[in-house]
């Protein structure tokens, strides 16, 4: 079974989620930056997710790119985030420690196929994805980084 650490400080989203990937994986849950960092250097997750609008403001970004500079999770996927329909920044927050971008819209099996999606192919670590959730069942490569 997967691990999993969620970062997100909307209770509501929270249980959301948890309820949405229950089923294939053990869910750690925070809405504090400073816990999600204590628990990566206690705990080996497969994935963290941070939602990219964490506050206080910028929070989000710092927590990605300190957890990702961590040498465990150097290749492990790090997923930002947003029920916001538009993220003007996307590049800048690939370049920042967020591997993958999840945005709004998007649907309760959509949602769970692109974290089992990004959980299967974590291996190409060179590879940054922008996931426009809601329109196609597969994600759509649109970032690289590196070669």
């Amino acid at each position: 079974m997967y691990k999993i650490l969620l970062v997100e400080d909307a209770p509501a989203a929270s249980s959301s989620i948890n309820n949405l990937l229950s089923g294939f994986c053990q869910l750690h849950i925070t809405s504090s930056a400073n816990i999600a960092l204590h628990l990566s250097s206690l705990n080996i997750y497969n994935l963290v997710m941070i939602d990219i609008n964490l506050h206080p403001e910028g929070s989000a970004i710092n927590t990605a790119n300190t957890i990702k500079n961590m040498s465990s999770y150097n290749s492990f996927p790090i997923v930002g985030f947003t029920l916001l329909k538009i993220v003007e920044n996307k590049e800048y927050l690939l370049s920042r420690g967020y591997t993958h971008l999840i945005v709004e819209p998007f649907n309760a099996r959509n949602f769970a196929q692109y974290i089992k999606f990004i959980l299967s192919s974590h291996l190409d670590t060179n590879r940054h994805e922008f996931i426009p959730v809601g329109k196609t069942p597969v994600p759509k490569m649109i970032f690289y980084n590196g070669k």
